[in-house]
């Protein structure tokens, strides 16, 4: 697939808007040269470093066999799939209300948004302190299942991401999108900028839940100095329920930093709370589904080998990637019980679920989706 660094978009960009010169002056206002650079560069990203998640080489290998086993097509299984990713479709339908906002408006709680919406990202890391990696994912029609994603890369680790590639599961034509979702369409495929990999310390001076991608998460407060303080995202509330995150408490936390509405927010990864132990921030988006694998297949997605299983849940049959073959030490086969959690993707007409976490045979496995990537 080609590829384009962002600083060559940016170089791209720039000629794009040589022509804004011959405007009006009046017409030539910061805002209005922003913002046709930054539409000039989606377009870049869009039309430049773009392909197939899945190849139609692999779909045609697959395509007989999901038939063979009775997977129905996506449009059949639409409320069972809504039913899935149900805290996901009702995060993203907050596009049209506000990302993000207050339900109670009392001062005391401005600190930070009572709820708010994130396109969900995962991050790899190499170092303590720099991401090498973040795969974001895009929902463009707002139905909680994803179509496309996006991996940005900080090849020369100087802790900006420097290098971008999406790939689409599934390409919708212009008719097909609906008006208020192509308004907003300009703003899909923003990634993050910053690599680094922040970590802060301070006491916890208040707490709240917030309804963060239809997840009731544990959002905190903590002060870092006299003159400092900082948000910091500690995920799912019913996770840490034991972990004794008290307004008081010492809370060391390190994650991404992210920009939601006018405040920063710190995405944790990780923390320890008054000398404890760590904590691994469990960031698995959807519901987990739990089932008996019908059948499974190797195919190949881009330069590695995939297992693909056929689960069947409560009498629905499910397509599932569970990722590249090299992260099982066990045969997997028809008949074994799994539970597999991770993101809803569109592919044709099928619902595929990308696996990042397995559980089976008595273990728990991460996967990691990125590593079949060039």
């Amino acid at each position: 697939m080609k590829k384009i660094t962002i600083a060559a978009l940016s170089m791209l960009t720039a000629l794009s808007t040589s022509a804004i010169d011959t405007l009006p002056a009046e017409a030539q206002t910061v805002r209005a040269l922003e913002r046709r650079a930054n539409r000039a560069a989606r377009q870049l990203q869009r039309q430049v470093n773009q392909a197939e998640y899945y190849s139609q080489q692999t779909w045609q290998q697959l395509s007989p066999w999901i038939e063979q086993n009775r997977v129905a097509p996506l449009a059949r299984t639409a409320d069972a799939v809504r039913d899935t990713v149900r805290e996901t479709a009702d995060a993203l339908t907050a596009r049209r209300d506000g990302q993000f906002g207050y339900r109670d408006r009392d001062p005391g709680n401005a600190w930070f948004y009572d709820y708010y919406t994130y396109t969900p990202t995962y991050y790899t890391y190499d170092a303590d302190d720099r991401y090498s990696a973040a795969i974001r994912y895009f929902d463009n029609d707002g139905d909680g299942v994803y179509d496309s994603r996006a991996n940005f890369t900080d090849s020369d680790n100087d802790g900006r991401y420097d290098e971008y590639q999406r790939y689409d599961f599934y390409t919708q034509t212009e008719a097909a999108v609906d008006a208020d979702v192509k308004s907003d369409r300009e703003d899909f495929f923003a990634g993050p900028e910053d690599a680094r990999r922040y970590t802060a310390t301070g006491e916890i001076v208040s707490t709240k839940k917030a309804t963060v991608n239809g997840s009731e998460n544990l959002v905190v407060q903590i002060k870092q100095n006299e003159s400092e303080s900082l948000v910091a995202d500690l995920g799912p509330f019913e996770s840490l329920r034991g972990e004794n995150i008290d307004v008081g408490s010492t809370l060391s936390v390190t994650g991404a930093m992210e920009r939601i509405g006018d405040k920063n927010v710190l995405i944790a990864d990780s923390f320890r709370v008054s000398g404890g132990a760590m904590v691994e921030v469990d960031r698995n988006i959807g519901t987990p589904l739990t089932g008996q694998i019908v059948d499974v297949k190797i195919s190949t997605v881009d330069n590695s080998d995939h297992y693909f299983a056929i689960v069947e849940s409560q009498g629905e049959r499910h397509l599932v990637d569970l990722g590249p073959t090299t992260s099982y030490k066990m045969e997997l086969a028809p008949a074994t019980e799994i539970t597999v959690r991770g993101i809803p993707v569109r592919v044709q007409q099928n619902h595929v679920m990308m696996a990042t976490r397995v559980r089976v045979g008595g273990q728990t496995i991460q996967i990691n989706q990125q590593t079949s990537l060039r």
